[in-house]
């Protein structure tokens, strides 16, 4: 069993004393490895606000917070998913509701805005589906970053060991990537650079029965000034934009029985391929 695993691994640390030990990450990759091979299905809820601060000339000319939770339900095996994405945005005194539908079957996204549904081919549906094996993700991710056991929690009723993350710079592009593409022209941004003014707090709590992840919690905050952006045609010379973002994701339900469909009259269209080039 993988409690096998974990008892060396996480365990002994904690009996021996020693509550903050540094943990060896190739053999705690290995048991996140071998908890992922039999995952089937999980759900997930995550919880995330971000605020973005303009300073000028040392005085704040304005700030966007975003706030937003997303809770679905993933089926590995059967390769499908739901969420359901609701954010609250307030830029001064204006403030936005928006909510989303989200579906995903095989390599096809069927999304539901305002209203109005939509289809979308996934760009790359073999590498969507093995990231989404909660396990897998967070082996390839921490393989190389430092990790300390800093203690034992209860998360959903089950005993948990509290693991502390110090990223890679691997790691921690694909997070920055990951949560803030949508918000950033991070094409144009040096991100080591970035990552040299950035303040990173990442927690993970694996289960001590089978090894998988059962929350996770990362706050970060970030200096975004003109020195480190590239490639821009006509640069901005003077700012500063600071980033407070703190996210945190909850996984329940792991290989419970799970049937996700597509809500009644909605089904996923054929994909047409271009034939143009051929």
């Amino acid at each position: 069993m993988n409690r096998v695993l974990l008892i060396p691994i996480l365990i002994i640390a904690a009996l021996s004393g020693c509550v903050e030990e540094e943990l060896n990450a190739l053999d705690l990759s290995t048991m996140m490895v071998n908890s992922g091979k039999n995952l089937d299905s999980y759900r997930f809820v995550t919880e995330t606000a971000m605020e973005f601060k303009s300073i000028e000339d040392s005085t704040e000319i304005s700030m966007l917070i975003l706030r937003s939770r997303d809770s679905g339900a993933v089926n590995l095996t059967a390769q499908n998913m739901s969420a359901i994405i609701s954010e609250i945005s307030s830029y001064g005194d204006e403030i936005y509701n928006t909510q989303q539908e989200v579906y995903i079957v095989g390599g096809a996204a069927k999304i539901k805005f305002n209203g109005n549904w939509s289809q979308a081919p996934l760009q790359d549906a073999e590498n969507f589906w093995a990231l989404k094996n909660t396990a897998k993700k967070q082996a390839l991710l921490l393989n190389s970053s430092q990790l300390k056991l800093s203690g034992l929690e209860m998360i959903g009723g089950m005993e948990c060991s509290r693991i502390e993350v110090m990223p890679d710079r691997k790691s921690y592009e694909s997070f920055v990537f990951e949560q803030l593409e949508s918000e950033l022209p991070l094409a144009y941004v040096n991100l080591t650079g970035l990552r040299d003014r950035s303040v990173v707090n990442w927690t993970v709590w694996l289960s001590n029965d089978d090894g998988l992840l059962r929350k996770e919690n990362v706050k970060m905050e970030l200096s975004l000034t003109p020195d480190i952006m590239e490639q821009l045609s006509d640069p901005i010379e003077d700012f500063l934009l600071k980033i407070d973002l703190n996210t945190t994701t909850l996984y329940l339900d792991y290989n419970h029985p799970l049937l996700i469909t597509l809500p009644e009259g909605q089904r996923i269209e054929p994909i047409i391929e271009c034939a143009c080039n051929r």
